[in-house]
C-alpha cells in the first residue's frame, strides 16, 4: 500500500479549526428529527475516500492534537445544549486508535440511546503512556472497544463483470481467502428470503468512548 504524502501543515490546521467552529454548535432540529447527531471529522484530505491504490496517512503531530482538542470542544459545546433539556441522552466521544481520523463526537436521545450503548464489541484495553486519550481533560471517563472494519462474504464474491477493473476483483477473493483461514469474528446472516451471508470483521485498533 502507497502513502500520499500531506503538505502544507498550516493549511490542514486551519482547516481544522474552520471544522471544529462549523460543528460547535448542536443541530437541535436534526437531533429531534432523527433522534441522533455527530461530527465526524469532517476535513480534507482525511475525509476524502481514495480513488488510488494509495491510502492518506493519519495526522500526527499538531494536527492530531488539534483534531483531538477539536472533538472535546465540540462535546463540550453540545453537552450545555443537552443538559438544557433535562431528558436523558447519550453524548460520547469516540477517539479511534490509531485511525484517529474516524473519531468524531456521537449524540443521541430516545431509543436510539440504547442502540448507541450497545454499538460496539466490548474489551479490556489498558490506557499507557501512548494513548490518544491522554491529550484530552482527565474529566474523562473511558471504555475501551473494537475498532472493526465489516465484509460481507457476498459483496466479496461479486461477479467480476461488475468490477471496473479485474484487480479489484482478484484483490476482494485474497481478501475473502484471508478471513475464511484467518482466526477472525464472524457473525452468520439468515434472510429467509435470501441465501445466507456471512459478515467478518476486520480489527483495525480500538476506540475509546469517553464522556464526563
Amino acid at each position: 500500500m502507497k502513502y500520499k504524502k500531506i503538505r502544507g501543515l498550516k493549511k490542514k490546521v486551519a482547516k481544522i479549526q474552520n471544522w471544529v467552529e462549523e460543528y460547535l454548535k448542536l443541530d437541535i432540529e436534526q437531533l429531534s428529527e432523527y433522534k441522533y447527531h455527530y461530527s465526524k471529522v469532517y476535513v480534507q484530505p482525511w475525509d476524502n475516500i481514495s480513488l488510488t491504490n494509495s491510502q492518506i496517512p493519519e495526522p500526527k503531530g499538531k494536527a492530531k492534537n488539534e483534531i483531538l482538542n477539536g472533538l472535546e470542544k465540540i462535546y463540550d459545546s453540545w453537552k450545555v445544549e443537552l443538559d438544557k433539556s433535562e431528558k436523558p441522552y447519550y453524548l460520547k466521544i469516540w477517539i479511534y486508535e490509531p485511525r484517529i481520523s474516524k473519531s468524531q463526537v456521537v449524540c443521541a436521545i430516545g431509543d436510539r440511546i440504547e442502540y448507541y450503548e450497545n454499538l460496539f464489541e466490548k474489551v479490556n484495553y489498558k490506557q499507557n503512556n501512548s494513548s490518544f486519550t491522554n491529550s484530552l481533560s482527565s474529566e474523562f471517563k473511558w471504555e475501551s472497544k473494537i475498532d472493526e472494519v465489516q465484509y460481507w462474504k457476498s459483496e466479496l464474491l461479486w461477479p467480476s463483470e461488475q468490477y471496473e477493473n479485474i484487480e479489484e476483483c482478484y484483490s476482494d477473493r485474497k481478501l475473502l481467502k484471508k478471513l475464511e483461514n484467518g482466526n477472525y469474528r464472524k457473525e452468520l446472516i439468515d434472510n429467509p428470503n435470501e441465501e445466507k451471508d456471512i459478515i467478518y470483521f476486520l480489527k483495525k485498533g480500538k476506540i475509546w468512548v469517553g464522556e464526563k
